[in-house]
């Protein structure tokens, strides 16, 4: 029992390949690992072993961490964020989000491949990498990205910026296209009918005829084809419709 006593002392004193020696034993060389490997020797053969019990290596451009055995993986997250460059993302574009755990030895462990994603509002879609892509919208709408790990969660407010690609809510925009039809966008709500209505004259009482009938998509964008009379006067009217 002092022998073995003896030995884990001076194998916690030197965890290195060494000659090492008490008055009870000589070892010529041995290795030390954090891994268990196997090590040999002329005289012994050892399966298993201690060596380093952990450690924190750290790197600051990029900013990394590495922690060194098993106990290096122990740790406690303590919060986690979710932040991007900017809270203003304009319609149609994209921008990466950045998920994070901060741990109780003070490191931040990037989370964007482990979260999982989900939103609310005018959002395309969050890909793995925590890049977030916005639809077109109207006018300036809010919407709110979530990231969830390992119990912890986050929420972002972004705003989707108009930039104008579509026309204004409840505005009629008109494009004439070749063989005389005449391409009308609207935008309106999202799950709502619209009619489309034409009259060749605005004079009381205006006779306004049906067209045709579509659903607005998800961001209230709706696009009507209609046949222009090139011989008189036409007018385009949109109404919602049960």
């Amino acid at each position: 029992m002092k022998t073995a006593f003896l030995l884990f002392l001076a194998l916690e004193a030197n965890a290195f390949a060494a000659v090492q020696s008490s008055t009870n034993y000589t070892v010529l060389s041995d290795v030390v690992d954090a891994g268990g490997l196997h090590s040999t020797s002329a005289r012994y053969s050892n399966d298993g072993s201690v060596g380093g019990f952990g450690g924190l290596v750290t790197a600051s451009a990029p900013q990394e961490t590495d922690r060194t055995g098993y106990a290096g993986q122990l740790y406690e997250v303590t919060a986690f964020t979710l932040t991007a460059a900017s809270t203003n993302l304009n319609e149609a574009t994209s921008m990466p989000l950045y998920a994070a755990q901060f741990l109780d030895d003070g490191t931040v462990s990037p989370a964007n491949s482990f979260a999982q994603w989900s939103f609310t509002g005018p959002i395309v879609g969050v890909n793995a990498a925590g890049i977030v892509t916005a639809a077109n919208v109207y006018q300036n709408t809010p919407a709110v990205v979530q990231a969830s790990l390992e119990g912890w969660s986050a929420s972002l407010n972004l705003m989707v910026i108009y930039t104008g690609a579509l026309p204004g809510f409840n505005q009629i925009t008109g494009q004439l296209l070749s063989g005389g039809n005449m391409r009308l966008s609207f935008v309106g709500s999202n799950g709502i009918n619209y009619a489309l209505d034409r009259s060749y004259n605005l004079l009381p009482p205006v006779n306004w005829v049906p067209q045709m009938t579509n659903s607005a998509g998800f961001n209230g964008l709706l696009i009507f084809t209609n046949l222009a009379n090139p011989t008189t006067n036409n007018f385009w009217r949109i109404r919602s419709v049960p």
